[in-house]
């Protein structure tokens, strides 16, 4: 399944060119950084017909998966995205907002005057976050992980499919180290096998890590410190994947990679002393979001192949 989103800003100031859109490029990160491909992004002024026509054209034009919204939410007279948003769903969301509401009071009490609503329309949901970078930072973390399931399940009854749409990726490289203590490095195919892992690298054996996964836009973050190009491979992963959020899916998920399948069995790993990422850009992500896995069957796999979550 693939995540598509838009991100409308509305702000009167900034669609004059007077205020920067720092929540905005909040929002787009973390959806980015959470396998959503962000298809649409614009900010309007606070204006009741145009946020209606804008949250209309995402949902029946560009059919986008999840719009978010940030700004107007709240007590001001031209604060009316709430208002617009319920004017153009067929139903409402309410434990959306309620879950921000909540996470925002943790940090504030004035977190219970935000007017957030969402809701769907057709089989587009939409969500409204509030207008400054922090708050709408906050509020998009509290929900971002089930706001994937719950589109799963819209877009699994849209297709009268009685169950959930999995989650789908795509391989983008596939690496190996013939020596250990070396560099991983492209190659153009690997051959995965039961209790081994990849032949032909060094770090293959018959226990429970055979196989390293990290997603690409978890290197993306790491990139961001860095001078230099990351390469594939740089952070001792065999394969690198595209459009799905490892580190999320639980231990015992089983996935089936090109032609072959594993089963995830362990989600990051401390990083080894002397860790070159870690000394030049100050982290390293291979701890936090990378995974393991063990080859329950045997086949091929090389760029392009598609990455499944079987039931």
């Amino acid at each position: 399944m693939e995540y598509r989103a838009a991100v409308i800003t509305m702000s009167d100031k900034g669609s004059q060119g007077l205020r920067e859109d720092t929540a905005g490029d909040a929002v787009v990160r973390i959806l980015e950084e959470n396998g959503w491909k962000i298809e649409y992004r614009t900010m309007i002024p606070d204006d009741m017909e145009q946020i209606k026509a804008e949250l209309v054209k995402c949902a029946d034009e560009l059919k986008v998966t999840l719009v978010a919204t940030t700004g107007g939410t709240g007590f001001s007279m031209r604060d009316v995205t709430p208002e617009a948003t319920l004017a153009v769903v067929d139903r409402e969301v309410r434990g959306i907002p309620e879950a921000m509401r909540a996470e925002s009071m943790k940090i504030t009490p004035m977190g219970m005057l935000s007017r957030a609503a969402a809701g769907l329309r057709k089989q587009t949901l939409i969500i409204n976050l509030p207008g400054s970078r922090k708050a709408a930072s906050e509020c998009l973390e509290a929900v971002i992980k089930p706001i994937k399931h719950g589109v799963e399940v819209l877009l699994g009854e849209a297709g009268d499919c009685a169950a959930i749409h999995l989650p789908k990726g795509k391989v983008k490289a596939v690496c190996i180290s013939e020596e250990k203590g070396v560099q991983k490095h492209e190659v153009d195919e690997v051959y995965l096998k039961v209790d081994h892992g990849i032949e032909g690298d060094a770090h293959a054996g018959n226990w429970h890590r055979q196989v390293s996964l990290l997603a690409a836009e978890s290197i993306a973050k790491t990139q961001k410190a860095l001078d230099y190009k990351l390469a594939n491979g740089d952070f001792a992963e065999n394969i690198v994947t595209e459009g799905l959020v490892l580190f999320t899916l639980p231990v015992g998920t089983k996935l089936q990679i090109g032609e072959a399948e594993g089963v995830i069995t362990q989600i990051g790993k401390e990083c080894h002393k002397g860790c070159a990422i870690r000394e030049l850009a100050g982290d390293c992500v291979m701890p936090r979001e990378g995974i393991f896995i063990k080859v329950l069957k045997p086949g091929k796999v090389k760029p392009g192949d598609d990455i499944k979550v079987l039931p």
